[in-house]
């Protein structure tokens, strides 16, 4: 190999590095949406459990999913979810389920000794970044009781939280709102089995 060739090569390898670098992906924290008044009675429960948040395959993925109109799953390159999709909503419904319900919340697998009187387990089936900016979820909730025993609910939702804006902080404040609304449902349901305080 003559020497032009290596010089060849290495100006090719350095190219190659410097094209594929770029600057870091933006990462996003989830946060929930802080609703200044509860008005509604909380049901009569003190203790609920609350499992991982199940998220489709494809939303599992820490950069941002949307897709486009022959349904094919796009990924942003440059945004990125800063926790596991699915740890992040977990997180932020544990923190709404709190306020409404006005109990403690603990996410499986709870501590020995605990008791709680419900388990709460909410399955997405959908969850991506929308044309405007906005977040569409759909998925199911199941209300179990405490001992695992009976079926208190199952509700399921499909709703599109829309946005003025593609700034990806308009989708993740989309996807609060949209995990604040599931929160209101699982409060709705246990409220109709448990008698109000």
């Amino acid at each position: 190999m003559t020497k032009l060739n290596r010089v060849l090569i290495c100006c090719v390898c350095v190219l190659l590095v410097n094209c594929s670098s770029g600057p870091p992906p933006r990462q996003y924290l989830l946060e929930p949406v802080l609703d200044p008044v509860n008005e509604s009675r909380p049901p009569n429960i003190s203790a609920v459990a609350l499992a991982e948040v199940v998220v489709p395959a494809y939303a599992s993925d820490q950069r941002l999913a949307s897709r486009n109109e022959q349904y094919e799953i796009l990924y942003d390159e440059d945004i990125k979810w800063a926790d596991s999709p699915d740890e992040a909503l977990t997180r932020v419904l544990a923190n709404r389920l709190r306020y409404y319900l006005e109990a403690n919340v603990i996410v499986e697998p709870w501590p020995r000794g605990y008791e709680p009187e419900a388990r709460i387990e909410v399955q997405l089936d959908k969850l991506l970044r929308e044309a405007t900016g906005g977040a569409e979820l759909s998925g199911q909730i199941r209300i179990i009781s405490g001992d695992g025993k009976e079926m208190i609910d199952v509700r399921t939702f499909q709703f599109v939280r829309y946005a003025n804006s593609r700034n990806p902080n308009a989708y993740y404040a989309a996807v609060a709102a949209g995990v604040n609304d599931i929160s209101r449902m699982a409060t709705d349901a246990l409220r109709e089995h448990f008698p109000l305080q």
